[in-house]
């Protein structure tokens, strides 16, 4: 299944916010050499029965790993935010602003964006043998 770009059903976009959230910090621990969960992993769970009120928790969380990544890689830290903002930007006031649970399709969303994000690294990475 491919990320549908053009899709935006409140869980779809959630979905993908959450994703780039785990990819961008995902990226800044590994440039650091940590190997942990990160925020948005550990607060699946709390983000699909409140997305609103945990995405504020998450969005606050990401400002240690924009800085982190802004000194590493900027090209890095500038494509996420560009995926954000376009994601934020597909939303409606009141579905953003709506902290009922999540569907399930938010997983879609979720496994869809990530897949799209690692499609892009790896065609951004010379292979080597």
């Amino acid at each position: 299944m491919a990320l549908e770009r053009d899709r935006t059903t409140r869980s779809y976009l959630y979905g993908r916010l959450l994703a780039i959230a785990d990819h961008l910090e995902g990226a800044a621990l590994s440039k650091a050499g940590e190997s942990r969960d990160t925020n948005a992993a550990r607060f699946m769970q709390r983000f699909s029965d409140a997305p609103y009120t945990t995405w504020l928790v998450i969005e606050k969380s990401l400002d240690p790993y924009r800085r982190r990544l802004q000194a590493s890689a900027p090209g890095l830290l500038h494509r996420f935010s560009k995926e954000l903002e376009e994601v934020m930007n597909a939303f409606s006031s009141d579905q953003f602003t709506d902290n009922r649970k999540l569907e399930g399709e938010f997983l879609l969303a979720y496994h869809c964006q990530r897949s799209a994000l690692w499609e892009k690294v790896s065609e951004e990475t010379p292979a080597t043998v």
